[in-house]
């Protein structure tokens, strides 16, 4: 974390050496003004300290005017601290990493990171002239007033025409109600909902903007593991009256995997048990890339399943549009919702898409970005083969744009976030777990929006960071293969 280490064999306490470690990473630039550190029970944790020892070296450092704490927030680098021009091997030694002179040199000013970023489609292939056409016809049919609560009728009705199409649901447009992205979406379920539920039970590991959301509003997070066929939903045992389920089930992020119908059904069985519903994030179902869309839980459900769609991963993130369909009996709850709140979605936007998806560019753009996606997907599973062998095991369903390697030969991950010295970046799963330890050696890659070019050369330097800043178990040997 933030290249932190403990000498346990040194004389100097561990509180002085963490608060020596902290000072000099702001000093140099390491940590910029503004930056959040991570809470104590989270660094105790990662460095393997007692947690009074985390809270004496930053309340020690906030008295020393380094960092300033913040009620309810966290604690943070304070301002006006300017960065101290050090040698980089004399800084990251002095910081307790003795081994980093061994990193390429010129990785500190490095501006060409290749950046396997997850969640991001490809957005040099995005339609923007199209778009660009569709919205200035949408300005000149618009008229400008608040519109629908619920969303343009022609865009709902588009929608609607559009599941039928790509997933075989028949859905009436009046139980859509369009939104601002799925995370909109996530906040007004959540807000809508909680004076009825005050519980959650959500994937581990599953993105981390859900339980923020949901934690927000005063949910109770209850965590259930992940294995290769999705939720343990069968490890829940009994659902409560008052707890809401969120499934990913045609697509886990971030493991990938697909939840079968058995898990399905039971998951449905527990709602309807409990008087309950399921939140189904179908975020890109549409780039399944070997067969047909998976089809959705809500089609086995549908009074019990609030369905979340978005364009964000299918066209750009920046359009800000996404959908609900909503079980029947909640329609009016979250209409009457969104109206007393005043929320509605700009129109403008609504109309352009609605014309977009009727001339049928939306199921062209689709296909065509299918083809890209598989492309991509195998020009990376061929690198990571080059690179690391069988020593990697890649795991995912063939379908979105991310996929999961673990390196099972390493005793010891290495801390992924410094892959970046490296002109690489990469997400660890770590980093979506609410239990943290048992994923240290998996990574996420994602490859919507990374250009092909880059593929071959950022496993290069992945396989380069791994080999030399990764543990290898003394069994079975440490060698890679040739490049």
């Amino acid at each position: 974390m933030f290249g932190m280490t403990i000498d346990r064999s040194s004389d100097r306490p561990v509180t002085a050496q963490l608060c020596d470690q902290i000072r000099r990473l702001i000093e140099s630039g390491g940590m910029a003004r503004g930056t959040r550190l991570p809470s104590t029970r989270h660094l105790a944790k990662e460095l393997g300290i007692a947690r009074n020892v985390a809270i004496e070296a930053y309340e020690q450092l906030i008295a020393e005017g380094y960092l300033v704490g913040r009620v309810g927030s966290g604690t943070y680098v304070a301002e006006g601290i300017p960065a101290i021009a050090v040698p980089r091997a004399v800084r990251m030694s002095e910081a307790g990493d003795p081994d980093a002179a061994g990193a390429p040199k010129d990785a500190a000013a490095r501006a060409d990171v290749i950046r396997f970023t997850p969640g991001v489609p490809d957005l040099e292939r995005f339609p923007r002239w199209k778009w660009a056409r569709y919205l200035k016809e949408a300005t000149e049919a618009c008229s400008f007033d608040y519109g629908d609560v619920r969303g343009e009728e022609s865009l709902r009705v588009e929608i609607a025409a559009f599941l039928l199409r790509s997933r075989g649901m028949r859905v009436d447009p009046d139980r859509i109600m369009i939104t601002s992205g799925s995370s909109e979406g996530f906040d007004l379920i959540a807000r809508t909902l909680r004076p009825r539920f005050g519980s959650v039970f959500l994937e581990d590991p599953t993105i981390e903007i859900t339980g923020h959301i949901f934690g927000r509003a005063g949910y109770r997070i209850e965590p259930v593991p992940v294995d290769e066929s999705g939720m343990r939903v069968h490890e829940i045992g009994t659902f409560p009256p008052d707890g809401l389920m969120v499934l990913t089930p045609s697509h886990q992020y971030p493991t990938g995997c697909i939840l079968p119908v058995q898990r399905r059904l039971h998951a449905l069985r527990l709602a309807g048990e409990a008087g309950s519903f399921i939140v189904e994030d179908d975020y890109d179902g549409d780039f399944r890339l070997k067969g047909v869309p998976i089809p959705p839980l809500c089609m086995l459900g549908p009074e019990r399943v609030l369905y979340a769609g978005t364009f964000s991963k299918t066209l750009a993130p920046g359009l800000r549009l996404g959908f609900l369909v909503l079980p029947g009996d909640l329609t009016g709850t979250f209409a009457e919702f969104r109206e007393l709140a005043n929320l509605r979605p700009p129109v403008q936007p609504q109309l352009a898409l609605a014309r977009f998806i009727r001339d049928g560019h939306l199921d062209r753009h689709i296909y065509r970005m299918r083809t890209v996606y598989r492309n991509k997907r195998t020009m990376l599973i061929k690198a990571i083969k080059r690179h690391f062998g069988d020593r990697a095991v890649i795991r995912g369903d063939e379908a979105g744009m991310h996929l999961l390697v673990e390196f099972p030969f390493l005793d010891a991950a290495p801390d992924w976030s410094r892959s970046e010295e490296y002109g690489v970046a990469v997400e660890p799963v770590e980093d979506y777990c609410m239990r943290r330890g048992s994923r240290t050696r998996q990574i996420v890659l994602g490859y919507g929006n990374i250009r092909e070019r880059d593929i071959e050369p950022g496993i290069e330097r992945l396989s380069r960071f791994v080999r030399e800043r990764g543990t290898a178990r003394r069994t079975g040997g440490t060698d890679f293969p040739a490049g």
